[in-house]
């Protein structure tokens, strides 16, 4: 019998505005009021960062004067708020999932390359599951049959943390679905759920 792989898993969970509603409600005793209920939007297997950097990439083209996202991010990583990041010829932002230690050593001191390459790998952070609530908050999932690593955790966090930041929300909550349950960051954790319970009957989220 081929074995169910957890994106699916919650893909059959959160199959409805309703059953993503109950959800929030029963795990993250979220309640969310009709007008947010019909903003939601939900996506699987997402790299958040990545893809808000990419977006930011269109919407700014040609900007060489420093921009309020790199002002923010700089802030985030204790880099100096000034710090611009890199351009190419034509003045374009280039992203940071370009930024090998190769390439930044050649932009900037020794004392920069250890923030920025951190950012590096927050753009490639993925989540199996944003639940984002349009500038109040955001839900990422981490769901995996097996639990995750504190560095997972610390940078699953980090990376929701500065998308909160960015976007300028309220809130975030991190939440993750293992077996066995989590044992580790758990300070960084707002729920951790056991894949067992979601086959329990208070767990119906349909």
């Amino acid at each position: 019998m081929k074995e169910v792989l957890p994106v699916e898993r919650l893909k059959s969970i959160l199959n409805s505005p309703q059953a993503v509603a109950n959800f929030l409600y029963q795990v993250a005793n979220y309640q969310c009021s009709e007008e947010m209920l019909k903003k939601i939007r939900l996506t699987f297997s997402s790299r958040p960062l990545l893809n808000y950097f990419l977006e930011m990439a269109k919407k700014l083209k040609h900007m060489p004067r420093i921009t309020e996202m790199e002002r923010m991010t700089n802030l985030y990583l204790g880099l100096p708020e000034d710090l611009k990041w890199p351009r190419n010829k034509k003045g374009h932002l280039r992203h940071p999932k370009s930024w090998t230690r190769k390439f930044l050593r050649k932009h900037y001191s020794e004392e920069y390359l250890q923030p920025l390459s951190f950012l590096r790998k927050l753009v490639f952070v993925e989540y199996e599951v944003v639940i984002d609530i349009p500038k109040h908050a955001f839900f990422f999932i981490k769901a995996a049959q097996v639990p995750f690593s504190l560095v997972q955790i610390e940078k699953a966090y980090a990376c929701a943390e500065l998308l909160k930041r960015l976007c300028q929300y309220d809130r975030f909550r991190l939440l993750t679905i293992t077996t066995p349950r989590m044992a580790v960051g758990l300070d960084k954790i707002d729920k951790a759920i056991f894949w067992p319970e979601l086959g329990r009957k208070r767990w119906i989220f349909g």
